[in-house]
């Protein structure tokens, strides 16, 4: 029925197709449709089914025009996209209609397809093989942070503050220029010359006396950490209520047993210093397990996009972009954030977020494509397991977990998850050993 004119690959996610119907076949479809019309309508003067097919198409033109087009195009876009083999994401979109009584019906579709990607040289890609043994130095840093943890702080009196005092403040900060929110904390204990501590803080406590009260003002730089500070003048004003020296316990087994305790209640048996040591290296070890596996992974990722220039569909792009501020949405409301209130500028975090949105997307076309080279698959069985790890995680029962994922259709979303699991396992196993820092 359809007849392409002409095909353009705009890019490689991007083609643009002219189409033209025979005026023979429009013809066709409207009167068929006025017939069909004609059988239904209901009219004052004739009976069921008896309206004439002339007065039909006069009285409903607009409605069978309407119908005729929709159904033409639809179907003539379905057609062409099947003749070139296309796979279309999204809804095609349809321009520069043509459509006069007699005359052939021509239009311009506009439509994005994924693109064509042939993964090549992927076996040996090269990942870090950082050690995961704790040093002893990093053993002791913590060590010493749960000393300070469990750190006494006794008065100091009788001489003005220094650097290393603990000073207990209350401190509160105004905006002159009117664009923040002004605030005030009390009993607050910072330290004096502190790394956490701000500079000018420090300078107007240092050499202070209990009960002085100090005011200072700090410009924060456009490139602030805190979005709430960033490019603003904040005026401070500072009462000192009093100085305290922290004393840090023993490295002992009383300090040990302390650590080890849980809140609500007994030391496990046999806690000790020997304990505690063997818990803090299992822990950091732990750790550095897992940055290592997130480093590696990072390291295959980053391989992949080097190797192969992929675009990355608008479509897929903005699902992703939309994807990541609903979950960002859904986080600030458990917080208790009122998203009405808050005053979120959206545009610009879709603006921030579309980097990001653009490399998953990316990295998922180029995963994809080495599981199809592969030919790596998920059984039921492996979907199945997730699902059980999922409902025992969440409290859930797992038929009503995987009832509702399959009334939801979910089910092929975790598939496809595991699947892109699986082939970043396939490559990590294939990789090759690199030094890396």
């Amino acid at each position: 029925m359809s007849l392409i004119t002409s095909y353009v690959e705009d890019s490689a996610t991007r083609k643009t197709l002219h189409l033209s119907i025979p005026a023979e076949d429009v013809t066709a479809a409207t009167e068929e449709m006025a017939r069909r019309l004609a059988r239904d309508v209901r009219l004052p003067g004739f009976r069921p089914g008896k309206v004439p097919v002339d007065l039909v198409k006069k009285r409903f033109a607009e409605e069978i025009r309407g119908e005729v087009l929709e159904h033409l195009v639809g179907d003539a876009v379905e057609e062409a996209v099947a003749e070139k083999g296309l796979a279309p994401i999204g809804r095609p979109k349809v321009e520069d209609v043509k459509f006069e009584a007699g005359e052939p019906l021509s239009f311009r579709v506009e439509l994005e397809v994924r693109p064509a990607v042939t993964p090549a040289d992927y076996r040996g890609l090269k990942v870090p093989t950082d050690p995961t043994e704790p040093s002893p130095e990093e053993v002791e840093k913590v060590l010493e942070r749960i000393r300070e943890g469990h750190a006494a702080y006794d008065p100091v009196e009788g001489r003005p503050a220094a650097d290393g005092d603990f000073a207990l403040i209350d401190i509160e900060g105004t905006f002159p220029g009117g664009d923040g929110k002004d605030f005030r904390r009390e009993k607050v204990l910072v330290e004096i010359g502190g790394a956490e501590t701000l500079p000018e803080l420090s300078a107007n406590l240092r050499n202070a006396e209990v009960g002085v009260r100090t005011t200072f003002q700090k410009d924060y730089p456009a490139d602030a950490p805190d979005a709430d500070f960033a490019g603003k003048t904040v005026l401070y004003t500072v009462e000192l209520h009093a100085l305290k020296a922290r004393v840090l316990p023993p490295l002992d087994d009383e300090l040990a047993r302390q650590a080890l305790t849980p809140r609500e209640g007994e030391p496990p048996e046999g806690a000790d210093l020997a304990m505690l040591r063997g818990r803090v290296l299992d822990s950091l070890k732990h750790d550095k397990e897992h940055a290592l596996r997130e480093k590696r992974r990072r390291a295959v990722l980053d391989g992949l996009l080097a190797l192969h220039e992929v675009e990355a569909p608008e479509t897929m792009v903005q699902a992703e972009v939309d994807g990541s501020l609903k979950e960002y949405a859904r986080f600030l409301a458990r917080q208790g954030v009122d998203l009405k209130e808050a005053g979120i500028d959206w545009k610009k975090l879709r603006e921030e977020a579309r980097p990001a949105a653009t490399r998953r997307v990316k990295e998922y076309l180029l995963l994809d494509a080495v599981g199809d080279a592969e030919k790596i698959a998920v059984t039921d069985t492996e979907v199945d397991g997730e699902l059980r790890r999922r409902a025992r995680s969440t409290g859930t029962p797992f038929s009503e977990l995987k009832g509702a994922l399959a009334k939801s259709g979910g089910l092929d979303g975790v598939r496809e998850e595991l699947r892109i699991e699986k082939v970043i396992e396939f490559l990590l196993q294939e990789a090759a050993p690199a030094s890396l820092s």
